[in-house]
Order: structure tokens, then sequence, then C-alpha cells
């Protein structure tokens, strides 16, 4: 019986339960993007009224690769049409968990898109900007998402400062405790983004104790130049406060192979990319940043000072949905920081944030937290697992 992980679970369960709410209230900011989502399932086949969808990507891309020199055609059904965006969902789910929180984003303007008023009444909203579209095809080992994003063209810092204005901007931001900046990569502009943040709010606010959550999503399209300039820039905040950088199994390894000169989707390049673990700790020690926080499909791994920690987490087997999974394990582990937890606790309550989601299809109160975390534990407790978890090993 994994003991250690119970343990963990326990703990946590019992802070949730005695702290309801965050005492006294922290404020969070959240930008700068917005998309609408649809989410959608791949047809099979159909047969007697019964719709068999495509259970796999690696059968989706067959299905594809099928067609070559040919053509095809694959129907789509739309399953939801949801909010999305890193910074809408994030700030939704922080909401959700009772933190007050500023969204700064694409969710319609000058009229707000009807699919944001569902976001919590604890999220103060500010758009500036029409949202991108994305289609999310999801599958049972993961999703596809096709976005258009020709709306984000023009928006830079400029563009921000000339609609909300300069003073606005600054007493949103300023008050609040932590501050998260999301989809570096589908905003052509948010390295500009977020250095006016940091030269013409956080370095004139002479404050610098600020915590810093960052997310970048896939950089495939992004050059190496590109890469290594938001990498420098994210260390720049650390003069400011405790600076979190948040990646995917899929990010941290497409980042390494890009400073390291590797093509990770050829063939013959394969054996040169490094064992998760390894990859996290060169990126972590190639940034000046108080954590570097790593999300594997069941697990995460956190490079902290001279500690690497490692937390098991739980599979999902019957997702409701998937697109929005790391963004409510940002949000819980934000939510983690906030309180004060130490940092596997932070680790868990991501993983318990999300895995709610998923399993739910919706993002979850600290009610709906507390009864997966009594679900995990009553599925540890009957059904023995492979020990480990929660190692600390110094780099």
């Amino acid at each position: 019986m994994n003991t250690s992980l119970i343990d963990s679970l326990s703990s946590l369960l019992s802070k949730l339960e005695s702290y309801p709410k965050i005492d006294p209230p922290k404020l969070v900011f959240v930008g700068f993007d917005g998309f609408v989502d649809k989410i959608k399932k791949a047809v099979r086949q159909k047969r007697n009224f019964k719709t068999v969808y495509i259970k796999t990507l690696k059968e989706f891309a067959e299905r594809i690769q099928s067609a070559t020199g040919k053509s095809g055609q694959i129907e789509l059904v739309t399953q939801q049409v949801k909010l999305g965006g890193n910074a809408p969902i994030l700030a939704n789910t922080l909401g959700r968990l009772g933190v007050r929180t500023t969204c700064m984003g694409s969710m319609g303007h000058p009229e707000r898109h009807s699919v944001f008023a569902e976001m919590n009444e604890n999220c103060d909203v500010i758009s500036v900007l029409n949202p991108g579209l994305s289609d999310a095809l999801e599958f049972e080992d993961g999703k596809m998402i096709f976005s258009e994003l020709d709306v984000f063209d023009k928006y830079n810092w400029s563009y921000i400062k000339k609609t909300v204005g300069l003073d606005k901007i600054s007493a949103r931001i300023v008050q609040n405790d932590l501050l998260a900046f999301v989809d570096w990569v589908n905003l052509p502009h948010s390295s500009e983004i977020w250095e006016g943040v940091l030269n013409d709010i956080i370095k004139p606010s002479g404050r610098k104790d600020f915590l810093f959550f960052f997310d970048f999503c896939d950089p495939s399209k992004k050059t190496t130049e590109q890469i290594d300039e938001v990498l420098d820039l994210v260390s720049c905040f650390s003069f400011y406060g405790k600076v979190t950088l948040g990646l995917n199994e899929n990010e941290t390894i497409r980042i390494w192979s890009s400073i390291n000169g590797v093509d990770s989707n050829d063939p013959l390049q394969k054996g040169k990319i490094p064992a998760l673990k390894e990859a996290g700790e060169f990126l972590h020690k190639a940034m000046n940043i108080d954590c570097l926080l790593i999300h594997p499909t069941v697990g995460t791994i956190a490079f902290h000072q001279r500690e690497v920690i490692e937390m098991q987490g739980r599979l999902v087997t019957r997702p409701k949905v998937l697109t929005g999974g790391g963004d409510n394990l940002n949000a819980g582990y934000c939510l983690g920081m906030l309180a004060g937890f130490p940092l596997h606790e932070c680790m868990l309550l991501g993983m318990v944030a999300s895995g709610a989601y998923i399993q739910n299809g919706s993002s979850p109160d600290l009610e709906e937290l507390s009864n997966y975390i009594r679900v995990w534990i009553d599925e540890l407790t009957k059904a023995p697992k492979e020990p480990v978890v929660n190692t600390q090993l110094t780099l």
C-alpha cells in the first residue's frame, strides 16, 4: 500500500476541509487569451443508428494517411461548445475554488461572447478583443486542437494600453498576490505583452513579493531564438517574486530539443532525447526561476532549488473532457501556492483539480476536490499500487 501518498492526500484533505476559503483573501490576475472551444469527436462508423467514434490519435492519423494521393472525409460531431483559452479556464477554476480573480483577454469586444457568461462570479472579466476559435478533437489517448488565430495579429501591448488604459491595467495588476501569464504560443505578441507588463507596471510598483505562474502551450511552431528569448524573459520576473513555469511532457521535450538542436520529430534523432526528468533538470538549470513544474499524463515533477519532487497521479479511465485539463491542474497548483501549502501538496492539489475536471466534465469547487481525494484514498487503500512518489533528490 502506498502509505506515503495516502498520508499526503489525507493531509491535503484535512487542510481543504479546515480552510474552505483562503483567509485573508488572495487576489489573482490572469491574462491574456480567450477562445471559443468546440469539443468534437471523429466518427469511425455509423450503423443501426449507433455512432462509433475513432478511439485513438493513432487511428485518426492512420485514417488521414490512408487518403494520401486520393481523397477522404471524416465526420466530426460537436459534443460541447464552451469557454476556452488558458486564461479564462484558469481564472474560472480559481473562481470556482473561491479565489477572487481578474481575467484580461479576448472574450469578445465590445460585447462579451455568450460562452463566457458562464465565468464564475468571483471572476472580474476585462475583455479587449474577440476570441480565437478552436476545434478540439478528443480521443481516449489525447487530443488534437485546430485553432484560428488571425484575430490576435494586432493584439500587442500598445493595443491593450490603448483599449484599456495603462493606469487601469496597472491598478488591476499591482493589487494581486499572484500573476499568471499563459498561452505564449498562440498569441504572436505574447512576449511583447509580458515585457510591457514587466517594464511598465511590475518594476515601477516597487514590489518584490509577487507569485508568478507562466504556461507556454505547445511551442512546436516557435523558433529556437524565440524560445531562448522567452526563457530569458520569464527569468527576469524572478527579481520581483517567485516564478513557477508549468509545462506538460510534450512541451518539455520540444523546448529541450529546440535548445539542443535536436529534431524531436525525426525518428533518427529519438535516441538523443533524454528522459523527462533529465530534460526538466536541464531546463531548470538553464533558467533563473524558483520552480519548474512538469506534468506528464499521470503525475507531476517539480524542480525547486536543488531538489526534485515527483508525485504519482491517478488515471481517469472514463474522461468526460480533456481540453482544459492542464489549466485546471495549474489552478489547483496556484491555489496551493496562495494557501501557503508545501510544494508536494501544491502538486497534489493540481492533479486533484485536473482529475476532477476531466472526470466530471467541468471545473471543480472545493467540495468536489474533497470528494475526488476521498475516492483516490479509497482506491489506494483497496488496490495497492507500485511504490514511489514523493521522492526528493539532490541535483
